[in-house]
């Protein structure tokens, strides 16, 4: 459980770092995004519901940092969590390649998903090509990033209750 929560601290703390650091280092063309990973892993190698916590614990995070419309980082890691749970028992995670990979494909869907609510949400189009050109950088970032994490969350032994 103290492991649990320190892995959610520490995520949180690798937010406020990334929200903090990126606007004065001069990264303009490529920033990951930190919680991606968490909700993955959170969901595929514990429960559902330390997923669920993962992810309204990471969006609400997310949206207290950010600038961006109200809501949507929260929905975009609901939306993540969801098809989590869907993925979880079609596909096998089985090495950090392989979780890099997920990262980043979920950081792309991430971008679409964001471009889609803009397009219907308010019918802006105008942004469409600033986010297309920004979400590939970003998503090999984020993977680049879960290489690193997903060594750390085994190296915490993060397992779901019950098991030792």
């Amino acid at each position: 459980m103290t492991r649990k929560v320190f892995a959610l601290a520490l995520a949180v703390l690798l937010m406020i770092l990334q929200s903090a650091l990126f606007s004065f280092l001069p990264i303009e063309f490529s920033k990951p995004d930190v919680g991606v990973p968490y909700v993955i892993y959170a969901t595929f190698f514990l429960s559902p519901a330390d997923g669920l916590i993962t992810a309204f614990l990471v969006g609400f995070s997310q949206e207290i940092l950010s600038v961006g419309p109200h809501g949507a980082l929260l929905f975009t890691k609901v939306f993540l969590f969801l098809s989590c749970i869907f993925l979880r028992s079609r596909l096998y995670i089985e090495s950090q390649y392989l979780f890099a990979s997920i990262s980043s494909a979920f950081v792309l869907l991430e971008s679409v998903l964001f471009v889609a609510l803009a397009f219907f949400g308010k019918g802006e189009a105008g942004t469409i090509m600033t986010v297309l050109k920004f979400c590939v950088p970003d998503a090999v970032v984020t993977g680049i990033l879960a290489l690193f994490l997903f060594p750390v969350f085994e190296r915490l032994k993060l397992r779901p209750y019950g098991v030792a």
